[in-house]
């Protein structure tokens, strides 16, 4: 993922940084950074990286938190095959399963994710806050 940021020009031309999605916290002790793929509880310090298809199906799952619930065909398609990969409900349990696992190996009981009337996933929106970053301006280009 990328880590720079993009300008934006605005109406005089000059170049404004963006403000760019950083990560989540998650019931308000543990960070998920996107760009790192990991998941940091800060009251213990534990760290647990997730792996790149685990990472994408978890970014996925919280992007779309606010819908009522995210398909298991849906999953199938935008977080495996769309990415050269095959995926089958068992697979999609498997990685559901390694992702609570992550939660608990950084000393959390679950994740906010359950699953929906056998149809899908759902996200306790509840439990879960964007954080976001924004580049400063560079002090030696003022005039």
């Amino acid at each position: 993922m990328d880590n720079q940021f993009s300008k934006v020009a605005n109406r005089e031309g000059a170049t404004v940084p963006e403000i760019k999605l950083y990560g989540y916290m998650l019931y308000d002790t543990l960070e998920y950074r996107i760009s790192t793929r990991t998941l940091i509880n800060i009251k213990n310090g534990k760290i647990k990286r997730l792996g790149e298809t685990k990472a994408r199906l978890f970014n996925y799952l919280l992007e779309h938190a606010e819908a009522k619930y995210i398909a298991d065909e849906t999953l199938y398609q935008q977080v495996f095959e769309n990415n050269g990969l095959r995926c089958s409900k068992s697979y999609l349990w498997a990685m559901i399963r390694q992702i609570h696992a992550a939660f608990l190996s950084v000393g959390y009981d679950r994740a906010p994710l359950k699953r929906f009337e056998g149809k899908g996933y759902v996200i306790d929106q509840d439990s879960i806050k964007k954080f976001y970053v924004m580049e400063t301006a560079n002090l030696t280009d003022i005039t």
